[in-house]
């Protein structure tokens, strides 16, 4: 029979020790996790709670904007926003780079009591603990509304440039009269430098004045080719164009005044 070493009864012990340690120190901190998602949930729960109140009659959700800000703080705010905009809440993109969590706006979109409850029911089963904590001002910021600008401006090219019709003789575009209506005004705030520079007999046939590679050009917007235009505020694209017509009255009366 083998007789234990003090050395090797140390090392034994040691090796328990090390065992038990990092068998009840990952169990503790993934309990500890658990117990904060299971926070989180609640508090994306009691966002919903909100907005199921408000889902009588003809209310959106901007009415219960102020009810959402007063009720949740903002560390509350900052952990949950990102999941309930995936889920389908409405929250309304800044359309220049201005987010603030202390007064969160939402779009004027109908509160439907059954939708409220779908995203209840994926908040509890847990489908969502990886949304929580998200970088709010990236996401909204950042990433949500050039995408948001990007559906903008497929809109127009889908809805009303492909309506368009071109006259080669007077290089003349005509837009469906009422285009404007199919948009919010931040969405026609945004888009405006991108609508002046396709101005263009580019996406025209010569012959008929038709549209063409509208599917073309509705990729190219996809996959940020626009990007430049659409980030350009219209105020600082309105001085630069004045700016340059500017110069080239001078230039070219620069130029006449040398022929003479």
């Amino acid at each position: 029979m083998m007789t234990l070493t003090p050395v090797l009864i140390t090392l034994i012990s040691a090796l328990v020790g090390a065992f038990i340690g990092t068998f009840f120190g990952t169990f503790f901190n993934n309990l500890k996790s658990e117990n904060k998602i299971k926070k989180v949930r609640k508090i994306a729960i009691k966002a919903s709670d909100i907005m199921e109140k408000y889902a009588k009659g003809e209310n959106t959700y901007c009415n219960a904007k102020e009810d959402f800000n007063n009720t949740l703080s903002i560390a509350e705010k900052r952990a949950v926003l990102v999941c309930l905009h995936k889920l389908g809440i409405p929250i309304e993109i800044p359309i220049k780079n201005i987010f603030d969590i202390k007064k969160i706006q939402f779009l004027p979109k109908l509160i439907d009591k059954d939708e409220i409850e779908g995203i209840r029911i994926q908040i509890n089963n847990g489908h969502c603990d990886h949304l929580f904590f998200m970088d709010v001002d990236k996401y909204f910021i950042e990433d949500t509304r050039i995408k948001t600008i990007r559906n903008a401006a497929k809109k127009f090219v889908n809805e009303v440039f492909s309506k368009c019709t071109y006259d080669s003789n007077n290089r003349n575009i005509t837009y469906p009269s009422d285009w404007r209506d199919k948009f919010s005004y931040g969405e026609y705030k945004a888009i405006l430098v991108f609508t002046d520079s396709i101005k263009s007999d580019h996406y025209f046939d010569n012959e008929t004045g038709k549209p063409k590679n509208i599917e073309q050009f509705t990729q190219d917007i996809e996959i940020g080719l626009w990007d430049m235009y659409l980030h350009w505020d219209y105020d600082a694209y309105q001085s630069m164009l004045t700016q340059t017509k500017s110069a080239k009255m001078m230039i070219d009366s620069y130029d006449q005044q040398r022929a003479l």
